[in-house]
């Protein structure tokens, strides 16, 4: 982190005044031409996948103008629950709620990632499903909701959270979590065995739990096609990237190696260390810096190249500006869009038809380059510094004169050929016509 280092202290009389200079912010100069390399970026083969299989969290499925702005900012599926006591009762299968839901989605050319779970009255009240009759009954939920979803766009995760006493409904138990995981996808794959089913999504990323529970694959049973985590952080969202070189060091020594998935996270307006200055999640400057930490969150699991990722969550849960499960949405809890949505929608949009990706990341001086070549022959970059008070000056002198700027939201910046780019300011877009 770069602090305030400049100090000038001006003395009366004949003493002299002492500057000392903050050290200078790097200066990046851009190409714009596909076949120069600015810097020794790291190919991205997985970027685009990465982009397309980008999801958000609902939670009010009959809600179609919900739908209708998933598919507005550019998602291309929603994660919600699968709830066991619904699909099975009274004595027998009532998975019409969701057949309708996967309809509305289909309409919209969008999928669905079902969470498989909970408790159920009948056969596991009050806590997780463990014994052998318990286990049975909980087998037979996802065999039927494999088998009924295994023409849809749909994949599923076993659990949410198991690593947490309240969603787990008990102590955390990796032993039993993966008796239950071994019994779910045991049962998915007989249903469909082209299934695409994960491991339930750990807090943070919970390596030990991870470790714990183990791979579950053998010589009759593939395992998962993916482990799943939810890495929110107080941190900035560039901190991940370690925190996935471990996990798939960890997934390489697995039978089949599983992807990494993403299934939660984000950062919310209120609660959090970023926005503790503003005590208000509704105020501009929270949903501001919000928006700010969004977009870099979508690109660093777009570089990172995760199997999946999802948002938490398309809309507020609540109107209080001081309750953090109120202030995570891309929607207020009235509809109106936010800044992280309208950032986001232009992230979407700017990012779109990309022929191959590149980036370069300099950990000394905390900044990121993106850089885009478009399946037309457009030169595209993204462009940000990360952590408190850092910031880069950006050369944009060679640049033709059709190339253009703007900020995370498109609004177009000008310059005279050297921009500042601090921090604060969020990543800027710039784009070259072929």
């Amino acid at each position: 982190m770069v602090g305030c280092v400049g100090l000038a202290i001006a003395l009366a009389g004949s003493l002299a005044i002492r500057i000392f200079a903050m050290p200078a912010a790097p200066l990046v100069t851009l190409s714009g031409e596909a076949k120069t390399d600015e810097k020794p970026y790291i190919e991205l083969p997985s970027f685009a996948a990465a982009r397309a299989d980008t999801g958000v969290a609902i939670h009010d499925i009959d809600d179609t103008r919900l739908l209708d702005a998933v598919k507005d900012v550019g998602f291309s599926f929603i994660r919600t629950d699968l709830y066991w006591a619904t699909v099975q009762a009274g004595g027998g299968w009532h998975f019409e709620t969701f057949d309708k839901l996967v309809a509305d989605l289909a309409q919209r050319g969008l999928g669905a990632l079902f969470i498989l779970g909970y408790k159920h009255e009948m056969y596991s009240p009050e806590q997780p499903p463990t014994s052998s009759e318990q286990l049975s009954a909980f087998r037979e939920y996802v065999f039927q909701s494999a088998k009924r979803y295994s023409r849809d766009n749909v994949r599923f995760e076993v659990w949410n959270e198991e690593d947490d006493k309240m969603y787990w409904l008990a102590d955390p138990s990796p032993s039993k979590y993966r008796r239950l995981l071994t019994t779910a996808v045991k049962a998915a794959r007989e249903a469909n065995p082209r299934v695409t089913i994960a491991t339930g999504g750990v807090q943070q990323i919970d390596l030990k739990f991870i470790r714990s529970v183990g791979d579950i694959s053998s010589e009759t049973l593939r395992g998962p096609d993916a482990i799943s985590v939810h890495p929110y952080r107080q941190e900035y969202p560039e901190s991940v990237f370690a925190d996935y070189r471990v996990l798939r060091e960890e997934l390489s020594r697995y039978r089949n190696a599983p992807a990494v998935w993403v299934t939660e996270w984000s950062y919310p307006s209120y609660g959090y260390k970023y926005v503790v200055e503003m005590g208000n999640g509704h105020s501009r400057a929270a949903r501001a810096l919000q928006a700010k930490y969004t977009v870099r969150r979508f690109l660093v699991d777009w570089i990172a190249g995760v199997g999946l990722t999802t948002y938490y969550d398309m809309r507020d849960d609540g109107e209080s500006p001081t309750d953090q499960e109120h202030n995570f949405g891309l929607l207020d809890a009235n509809n109106n869009r936010l800044p992280a949505y309208n950032a986001s929608k232009y992230l979407f949009s700017f990012t779109a038809n990309a022929a191959s990706a590149k980036y370069f990341i300099d950990e000394s001086n905390n900044y990121v380059i993106l850089k885009l070549i478009g399946k037309t022959g457009a030169i595209k970059y993204v462009i940000w510094s990360y952590g408190d008070g850092n910031g880069l000056n950006l050369d944009v002198s060679n640049l033709p004169r059709n190339a253009t700027m703007t900020d995370m939201f498109g609004k177009v910046l000008t310059t005279n050929g050297v921009l500042a780019v601090p921090e604060k300011l969020g990543p800027v877009f710039v784009s070259v016509a072929p």
